[in-house]
């Protein structure tokens, strides 16, 4: 799966969120911006977004956001694996994030932020995307977006 910022696909309809952050005990002082990157293949359901989350332009975590029920996963997957679903709903540390904040504090930060409002965001723009990909002379090789914004994703 590749996964590409949702502003580079929808426009405008994109909203980044930045929350400043001071006196933690767990992550530095500084402006925390939360890009929400999505899916670029048509056929693909899976229902979630990588967010790249930079400290000051600085890209220092990503996180992956599934917002759907383990039993879709599982069932979206063709596995009842619960080491392989529960990787898929919820929120966790990406494997391959440069952890340049402690994991467990960026966690936490987003854990702490995440309300109904941000996850009806997160569906609003899985949705636009996809509408958007499936728009006729649409696809993800069109040339439209940059290289160094694509995030890959391994499926297990």
């Amino acid at each position: 799966m590749e996964f590409v910022p949702a502003g580079e696909i929808i426009g405008a309809a994109h909203q980044v969120r930045t929350v400043g952050l001071r006196d933690s005990r767990q992550l530095p002082d500084g402006d925390y911006r939360f890009v929400d990157t999505y899916c670029v293949d048509p056929s693909c359901d899976c229902r979630k977004t990588m967010i790249l989350v930079f400290l000051n332009d600085v890209h220092v975590s990503t996180i992956n956001y599934g917002w759907e029920p383990m039993s879709f996963y599982q069932e979206w997957m063709g596995s009842k694996d619960e080491r392989i679903s529960g990787e898929m709903s919820g929120a966790y540390i990406d494997i391959t994030s440069p952890n340049g904040v402690p994991p467990k504090g960026m966690l936490a930060f987003f854990m702490a932020l995440l309300n109904e409002n941000w996850i009806a965001r997160f569906r609003a723009h899985y949705s636009a995307v996809k509408l958007k990909l499936s728009e006729p002379g649409q696809s993800k090789n069109d040339g439209s977006r940059t290289r160094k914004s694509r995030v890959r994703l391994r499926r297990p």
